[in-house]
């Protein structure tokens, strides 16, 4: 069973600036022209989604807590709650994402989160879609049901390979 984990925050934003403690940072996963999937880290201030090079997908915000990077603890839960944070974003009005890749990608996150007791699924697939509950939102997402062969994982995986571990 794969268990993908969003990247940590970078140590610098996107145009080159140090991120610290207490900034609130913006994370953008867009698909670049190549079709693949990458991630940009913005401190608040700096962000214009006009600068990222292909369209955006998914973004969420984060203040920077204590250096994650000492604990280990508070990495992993970083990456967890980064990870909920691009599945949410995926359904998000703005995000205008249907392509089969997308698809998967929701899926998959939503695997993971169902693992980790962040999404609780709500009865059986019905025409291709598994109803998850979020369960501290109350929140219901309609989530696409694939055949996930291992070549599409592999392709999803290659494409993500830039904003997951």
């Amino acid at each position: 069973m794969l268990d993908w984990q969003i990247k940590p925050l970078a140590k610098k934003s996107a145009l080159g600036t140090d991120i610290k403690v207490g900034d609130i940072v913006v994370s953008a996963v867009y698909v670049d022209a190549a079709g693949n999937f990458d991630r940009a880290d913005f401190i608040l201030s700096e962000f214009d989604e006009s600068k990222i090079p292909g369209r955006v997908i998914g973004r969420w915000e984060r203040k920077v807590g204590a250096n994650p990077d000492a604990d280990e603890r508070m990495a992993r839960k970083m990456a967890l709650a980064s990870s909920e944070d691009f599945f949410m974003s995926l359904f998000d009005e703005k995000s205008a994402v249907v392509a089969e890749e997308a698809g998967v990608v929701k899926q998959m996150l939503a695997l993971l989160l169902e693992r980790k007791r962040i999404l609780r699924p709500v009865g059986r697939p019905r025409g291709g879609i598994q109803k998850y509950l979020h369960v501290s939102s109350k929140r219901i997402f309609d989530v696409p049901q694939y055949n996930l062969s291992e070549d599409l994982i592999l392709k999803i995986q290659t494409q993500l390979g830039s904003i997951i571990i």
